[in-house]
């Protein structure tokens, strides 16, 4: 299994249509992409004042299919419209596991 993690900070002014917005675009991928095996995200707890404000993980097979969903257009386009106009700050991590 490959997981796919990202983590966004908002950016100053974001209301919740736009946070809204780059859920259910993420979700609506799994109609365009069939190498999505899973997908999860949410808004953090505000537990920790250091956190991000918002994760999602989506799972692969392989690498592949990685790869297919990291260049489709369908996410290129909600990364470019709904990801990087609210997005103050990224991380990203792709790993493996068992």
């Amino acid at each position: 299994m490959l997981n796919h993690v990202i983590c966004l900070r908002w950016a100053g002014g974001t209301n919740e249509a736009a946070k809204q917005a780059v859920v259910d675009g993420l979700l609506g991928l799994r109609e365009h992409i069939d190498t999505i095996r899973s997908m999860r995200m949410g808004s953090d707890l505000g537990i920790r004042a250091d956190n991000f404000d918002f994760a999602s993980l989506i799972e692969f097979d392989d690498v592949d299919g990685y790869l297919t969903f990291r260049d489709h257009p369908a996410h290129q386009q909600v990364v470019r419209d709904f990801i990087r106009p609210v997005a103050a700050e990224r991380a990203g991590v792709v790993f493996t596991s068992p």
